[in-house]
C-alpha cells in the first residue's frame, strides 16, 4: 500500500492539472481505508526523500485537522501515530519536515489535551525533561518541540500553565548562571511562553512566576541584542510585546527596568537598525499603556533624551518623516514614538523637557539638529494641539518662519513639515498669524514661478511648501478672499503644460484647497481654472499624466461642492456624463474609481434629486467597492503547510476534497492595501452624501446601502471605520427627513449596540472621540425615535460614564499608576471626555424627561467631579464644556430640573467668576436655564442669581459672555419678572442691547420684551422707545434666524406703532436709514 500512497503523492506534486484532479480523487477515496493514516505516517518518518516526507505530514495534518476525523481512527492507530510523531519530533534533522510534523503534532495536542490521558503527559514529561537538560542538544530539542506546540494548540496547555511557565523560569535561570542567556534553548522558550501568555490571565501562579521572572527576561533580551542576530532578536522580543498587547499588567512593577533597557538598546548605534527600531516602538507601546508609571517614576525626561537623540542621529535626506509610511530607521521609529506620546500623554508633562532639547539644538550649527528639532515640533502639533495654540503658539510659529529661510535645504524642508502639520491641527489659532505666513509663503511661491521658466530643477522643499500652503488656503475661511488674487496668479502660473506632472498637481490639490475657503469668491478664477482641468478631463491619457488627471477630478469636485449650485448647474450633465463613462470604460484603477466617487458626491450636492436617473447605472460598482476585499491581504503564516507544495512543486495542489475544514485559522492576520482602502472609503462617503443631498431619489437604495456598509464596519483601517460611522448616521437621519419612523428605529436598534461596541472595544482613539461627535449629532436630529428600548438607554447611559471612568479600550487605563487626580490626561482623552460629556443633553433628546431625569442623576456627579478637578488643575476649556453639556441639559428635564437645582445653581454662581470667558458664559447661560426650567423652585434663589449676574455685568469684557449674561436676565424676566427689580434692572439690561455676538439669545430677549409689554407695560413705559430700537435694529442686521422670534418681533414693532405713536415717530424718524427700513416692514 506504501507504494501506491506514494505514486499518489507524486501525481499530487505533478505539475499537470488533470494529474492532480485524479490524484485527489484518488487520495479521497483511499481515506476510506483505515490503513491510509497509518501509511501515511510511516512515509514520514522513514521515507528519505525530504519532499515527501514533509507532503506526508500536511496531507496527515489536513485530513486529522477536523475533530470528527480524528475520533474515527481506531483507538490502537491513533497511539501508533502520535507514537510515531513524537519519534519524528526528536529525530527529525529537515527544518521544513520539523516545522510541518510539528503543525500535526499541534492539532493532535488539540484533540487529546482534554483527555488528560497517558500521552499528554508523557509528552509534557518529554518536554520538561529535555528542555531543562544540561545537554545542549537535548535541551534545544525539547525546547524546540515546545514552542512549535505552543504554538499550533496554545490554548490546549491550560491546565499546564503553572508548570510550564515554572519551567521557563527555571532555564532562564539556568543559562545565566552557565553565563549563556543568548541560547537557542532560550530563544525557543521564550518564543512558545508567548504564545500561551494571552491565555495566561486566571492563572495567577503563572502570573506570578511572570512577574518574579521579568528582571530575567529583560537581561535575557539584552544578551540577544548584543550578540546581533536580528531574527533571533525579534523572535526573542515578541514576549514583552504579547505581554503589552494581552497581559499589560503583568509588566507594572518592571516598567522602569524595562523601558531602560529600551533605552539603552535604542541608544546604542553599534547594533541592527532593526533591533534598535524594534525597541524604540516598544517604548511607544510603553507610553500608551503605563504613561503614569512612566511619568511617576520620573521616566519621561530620560525617554525624551533618547528619542530626541535617535532623531537627530540621521544624516540622510530620507523623507520618511512625512510620507506616513511605516518606519524603517531608529529616526523614523523615533518620530512615530514621540507621536505616540504626545497623542498619550499631558503636553504639561512633555513640552516643558522637549523645549529644554529643541532650544540648543535649534541654535546649533548642525544642520541635522536643527532640522531634527523642526520634525519635533511638527510631530507634537496633532496631540498637543490645545497646549501649543494656547500658550506656545507665537514662540514656535516665530521659530518655524525662521527655518523656512535656513541656508540649508533639509532644514528648510522641515521647518515647511512644521509649517504644516501647524495649519492642519492648529486651528482656527494658527489662522490669525495668516498675515504673517502667507507673504513668505507667497514669496516662495513667485521664486519657484521664476525658477522653473529658467528651466532650473524642482527645488527639495517644494512639497512641503506647498503642504503648508494647502494646509493654511483650506482653514482660513472668508480671510483668504483678501489673498486671492495674488494666491491664484501663482497657481495658474504653475499650471503651464510645460512645468512637471507633479508641481501641476500640487497647483492644483492648493487650488481645491483655497475653494474650500474662498466658497463663491473663487468664480472670478472659475472659467481659467476650468479650461485647464478640461484638457485633463478625458478618458485616455498618457500614464504619466494619470496622476495629474485623478488631481484634476478631486479639483473639479471641490469646486463644484463650493462655488454655488447656480454656478455650477451649466456643466453638471457634462461632468457627470464624465464620470459615468470613467466608471464604465475607464482605467481598472481604485484611485480613479475614488477620485470619480468624491466628484459624484459633490455632483449630487447640486442636481439633487435628478440624480435618480443616475443611480441605477452606479450603485452596483460603489457598493462593490465598499464590500470589496482587495484592500485587506491575509498574511500567511510564516511556516505555512503549503510552502513545499508552492515552492518545490511549483503548482496549486487541491486538497479542499480531501477535507471540508475552514482553514481561516490558516490566516496571521491581514495586511492593508492602500489605494483600495482609500477607495473603499471614498466609496462609503459618496453614498452618505446621496443620502444628505437627494433625498428620495435615494430612497431605495437606503437598505443596500446600510446593510453594505455595516458589512465593513470592523475593517482593520481607522478612516474606514470612521466612515462607516459618519455613513451610518447619514442613513438614519436621510430616513428620519423622510418620516419613516419605523425604518429610523430598526436601524437604531441595529446601530447603537455596535456603536457602544466600537466605543467600549476600539483602541484608536480618533474613532471613538468621531463616533461620539457623530452619535450626538444622531441622536439629536432624531430624536425619540432613536432610543425605544431600556436596553439602548442603558447603553448610551454606560458609554458616558464609562469614559468618565476610563473603562474604554482606547483609554489603555493602568493600575498602580498613582494618584489619578495628581495626573493630567492627554489632549486626546480629554477630547474624548469632552464629547462624551457633550452626548448626554443629546441623550436626552432621545427621552422623556421623567425617564432622562433618572439617567442624569446618576451622572451629575461625574461631571461635579470632573468640574472639580478642572478646577484644580486650572484646565478652563475643561470647566467650560462641563458647563455647557449640564447647561443644556436643563431644557429637556423640564420641572424634573427642580431635583437637582439645589445642587447646579450654586456651581453656577461660582462658575461666574471663573477666569474664562467661555466657562462664565456657560455659566450665565446655564443660571438662566435652570430658571425658566424649575419656575417656582427658583424664586426663591432670584436675589442670588440676580446679585452674580449684577456683579458680573460689571466687569464682564468678552462679548459673546455679557450676550449670555443678557440672556439669562432675559430668561428671569419670562419666568418671573415680579420677582426682578425692574427698576434697577432694565437700564443696564437695556444698555448692553442689541446683542453683539451670540444673537441666537435674541430670541429670549423678545420674550422678555413680550412679556413686560404685556404684564408690565406701566413699569416699561419709558424704556418703549429703546426696546424698539433694540428690535428694529436686530432685525434690520438679521440677527433673528427663528421665525417665531421674528413674528414677535414685528408683532411688538406693529403695536408700539398703534399704542405709541408719538415714542414709534421717534425712534422711526432718528436717521433715513431707519425710516426707511421700517417702512419696508
Amino acid at each position: 500500500m506504501e507504494a501506491a500512497i506514494l505514486q499518489l503523492i507524486e501525481g499530487l506534486l505533478s505539475p499537470d492539472s488533470d494529474t492532480i484532479r485524479q490524484s485527489t480523487a484518488e487520495l479521497t477515496k483511499a481515506y476510506e481505508n483505515p490503513e491510509t493514516l497509518l501509511c501515511l505516517t510511516k512515509i514520514v518518518v522513514t521515507n528519505e526523500q525530504t519532499q515527501l516526507r514533509q507532503f506526508a505530514a500536511v496531507l496527515l495534518n489536513k485530513r486529522l485537522r477536523k475533530l470528527r476525523h480524528w475520533q474515527l481512527v481506531p483507538a490502537e492507530q491513533q497511539a501508533a501515530i502520535k507514537s510515531s510523531i513524537l519519534q519524528v519530533l526528536v529525530t527529525e534533522k529537515e527544518k521544513n519536515v520539523k516545522n510541518s510534523v510539528a503543525q500535526l503534532m499541534g492539532t493532535l495536542v488539540r484533540h487529546e489535551a482534554e483527555k488528560g490521558d497517558a500521552w499528554m503527559a508523557e509528552l509534557l514529561k518529554f518536554i520538561y525533561d529535555r528542555s531543562s537538560s544540561g545537554n545542549p542538544e537535548e535541551s534545544e530539542l525539547g525546547s524546540s518541540i515546545f514552542a512549535k506546540l505552543a504554538d499550533s494548540a496554545p490554548d490546549q496547555f491550560a491546565l499546564h500553565m503553572e508548570s510550564i511557565f515554572q519551567l521557563f523560569a527555571t532555564i532562564l535561570s539556568g543559562a545565566e548562571t552557565s553565563g549563556n542567556l543568548a541560547t537557542q534553548t532560550v530563544s525557543n522558550m521564550l518564543i512558545g511562553t508567548s504564545c500561551l501568555l494571552p491565555f495566561v490571565s486566571g492563572h495567577s501562579a503563572a502570573e506570578q512566576t511572570v512577574v518574579k521572572a521579568m528582571p530575567m527576561i529583560i537581561k535575557t533580551l539584552h544578551a540577544f541584542a548584543l550578540k546581533g542576530d536580528v531574527h533571533e532578536f525579534i523572535s526573542a522580543f515578541e514576549i514583552v510585546d504579547t505581554l503589552a498587547e494581552y497581559v499589560p499588567h503583568l509588566l507594572t512593577s518592571n516598567v522602569k527596568s524595562l523601558l531602560e533597557f529600551c533605552l539603552v538598546t535604542a541608544s546604542n548605534v553599534q547594533l541592527e537598525d532593526s533591533i534598535r527600531v524594534q525597541v524604540i516602538a516598544f517604548v511607544g507601546t510603553l507610553v500608551r499603556l503605563k504613561k503614569k508609571v512612566i511619568v511617576k517614576q520620573k521616566l519621561l525626561e530620560p525617554t525624551l533624551n533618547v528619542i530626541f537623540q535617535v532623531i537627530c542621529q540621521d544624516t540622510s535626506d530620507c523623507d520618511d518623516y512625512f510620507s506616513g509610511e511605516s518606519p524603517n530607521s531608529p529616526s523614523c521609529a523615533a518620530t512615530q514614538t514621540l507621536d505616540l506620546m504626545a497623542l498619550h500623554m499631558s503636553p504639561e508633562k512633555v513640552i516643558p523637557p522637549l523645549l529644554q532639547l529643541l532650544e540648543p539644538a535649534l541654535q546649533s550649527p548642525d544642520p541635522v539638529s536643527r532640522r531634527s528639532s523642526f520634525i519635533c515640533m511638527g510631530v507634537i502639533a496633532e496631540g498637543f494641539a490645545e497646549a501649543i495654540s494656547n500658550k506656545y503658539l507665537e514662540v514656535m510659529l516665530n521659530i518655524v518662519k525662521a527655518g523656512i529661510t535656513d541656508a540649508t535645504m533639509s532644514v528648510r524642508v522641515s521647518a515647511f513639515f512644521a509649517l504644516g502639520q501647524f495649519a492642519e491641527y492648529l486651528q482656527p489659532a494658527i489662522s490669525k498669524f495668516a498675515s504673517q505666513i502667507l507673504p513668505v509663503l507667497f514669496e516662495y511661491l513667485s521664486q519657484l514661478v521664476v525658477e522653473l521658466k529658467m528651466g532650473q530643477p524642482e527645488p527639495k522643499h517644494m512639497e512641503r511648501m506647498f503642504y503648508a500652503l494647502e494646509a493654511f488656503c483650506e482653514n482660513l475661511q472668508d480671510d483668504i478672499v483678501q489673498h486671492l488674487p495674488v494666491l491664484m496668479d501663482r497657481l495658474l502660473e504653475i499650471l503651464d503644460p510645460q512645468n512637471s506632472a507633479r508641481i501641476r498637481e500640487l497647483a492644483l490639490s492648493t487650488i481645491a484647497a483655497a475653494s474650500s475657503s474662498a466658497k463663491e469668491h473663487m468664480m472670478p478664477f472659475f472659467p481659467r481654472i476650468m479650461t485647464i482641468l478640461q484638457a485633463f478631463l478625458v478618458k485616455d491619457c498618457p500614464e504619466e499624466m494619470n496622476n495629474l488627471r485623478i488631481e484634476a477630478v478631486d479639483t473639479l469636485a471641490a469646486l463644484t461642492r463650493e462655488v454655488g449650485k447656480e454656478n455650477f448647474i451649466p456643466l453638471a450633465d457634462d461632468t457627470m456624463n464624465f464620470c459615468l463613462l470613467m466608471l464604465e470604460d475607464g482605467p481598472d484603477d481604485p484611485d480613479s474609481r475614488r477620485s470619480i466617487y468624491n466628484l459624484m458626491g459633490s455632483l449630487s450636492l447640486v442636481v439633487k434629486e435628478s440624480m435618480a436617473s443616475v443611480f441605477p447605472k452606479i450603485m452596483d460598482r460603489i457598493l462593490e467597492s465598499v464590500i470589496s476585499s482587495e484592500d485587506v491581504l491575509p498574511n500567511m503564516p510564516k511556516n505555512a503547510d503549503g510552502d513545499l507544495i508552492l515552492d518545490a512543486a511549483n503548482v496549486e495542489i487541491d486538497l479542499e476534497h480531501t477535507d471540508d475544514e475552514d482553514d481561516s485559522e490558516d490566516l496571521d492576520g491581514y495586511q492593508v492595501e492602500n489605494d483600495y482602502v482609500i477607495e473603499k472609503e471614498e466609496a462609503i462617503s459618496a453614498l452618505k452624501e446621496f443620502a444628505a443631498n437627494t433625498g428620495v431619489a435615494f430612497a431605495p437604495y437606503l437598505q443596500s446601502a446600510f446593510e453594505n456598509v455595516y458589512k465593513v464596519i470592523d475593517h482593520p483601517q481607522e478612516e474606514v471605520r470612521k466612515s462607516c460611522v459618519s455613513a451610518i448616521c447619514g442613513f438614519i437621519i436621510a430616513l428620519n427627513k423622510m418620516g419613516d419612523a419605523g425604518g429610523v428605529t430598526r436601524a437604531c436598534e441595529i446601530a447603537i449596540p455596535k456603536f457602544a461596541q466600537i466605543i467600549r472595544t476600539d483602541e484608536e482613539v480618533t474613532v471613538v472621540i468621531h463616533l461620539l461627535d457623530e452619535l450626538a449629532d444622531l441622536l439629536k436630529e432624531v430624536k425619540l425615535a432613536a432610543i425605544t428600548n431600556q436596553e439602548n438607554a442603558e447603553l448610551i447611559f454606560g458609554i458616558i460614564r464609562d469614559v468618565f471612568l476610563n473603562k474604554m479600550a482606547c483609554q489603555f487605563n493602568e493600575q498602580g499608576g498613582g494618584d489619578e487626580e495628581d495626573l493630567e490626561d492627554s489632549e486626546f482623552n480629554e477630547t474624548l471626555i469632552e464629547n462624551a460629556a457633550n452626548l448626554l443633553p443629546m441623550f436626552g433628546h432621545t427621552l422623556q424627561p421623567e425617564t432622562f431625569s433618572l439617567y442624569f442623576g446618576r451622572l451629575l456627579q461625574f461631571y461635579v467631579q470632573k468640574l472639580a478637578k478642572a478646577k484644580k488643575q486650572d484646565m478652563p476649556e475643561h470647566r467650560a464644556y462641563i458647563y455647557g453639556a449640564l447647561a443644556d441639559c436643563f431644557k429637556l428635564l423640564r420641572k424634573h430640573t427642580v431635583t437637582y437645582f439645589d445642587v447646579v445653581c450654586p456651581l453656577f454662581i461660582a462658575g461666574t467668576k471663573d477666569s474664562d470667558p467661555k466657562a462664565r458664559q456657560n455659566s450665565y447661560y446655564a443660571l438662566g436655564e435652570i430658571v425658566i426650567s424649575a419656575e417656582e423652585k427658583s424664586f426663591e434663589s432670584y436675589p442670588a442669581i440676580l446679585q452674580a449676574l449684577s456683579d458680573a455685568i460689571a466687569r464682564e469684557t468678552n462679548d459673546s459672555a455679557m450676550d449670555n449674561i443678557c440672556g439669562a436676565v432675559a430668561r428671569l424676566i419670562v419666568t418671573n419678572h415680579s420677582a426682578v427689580p425692574l427698576g434697577h434692572v432694565l437700564p443696564v439690561f437695556l444698555n448692553h442691547l442689541p446683542l453683539k455676538e451670540d444673537v441666537v439669545e435674541n430670541d429670549v430677549i423678545q420674550k422678555a420684551f413680550r412679556v413686560l409689554y404685556l404684564q408690565a407695560r406701566p413699569s416699561i413705559e419709558n424704556f418703549l422707545g429703546q426696546m424698539l430700537i433694540i428690535t428694529i435694529e436686530s432685525l434690520y442686521k438679521k440677527q433673528m434666524t427663528d421665525d417665531k422670534t421674528i413674528e414677535s418681533a414685528l408683532c411688538f414693532i406693529k403695536e408700539i406703532r398703534e399704542h405709541y405713536p408719538d415714542k414709534f415717530n421717534e425712534v422711526s424718524n432718528s436717521s433715513p436709514d431707519v425710516f426707511n427700513y421700517v417702512n419696508t416692514l
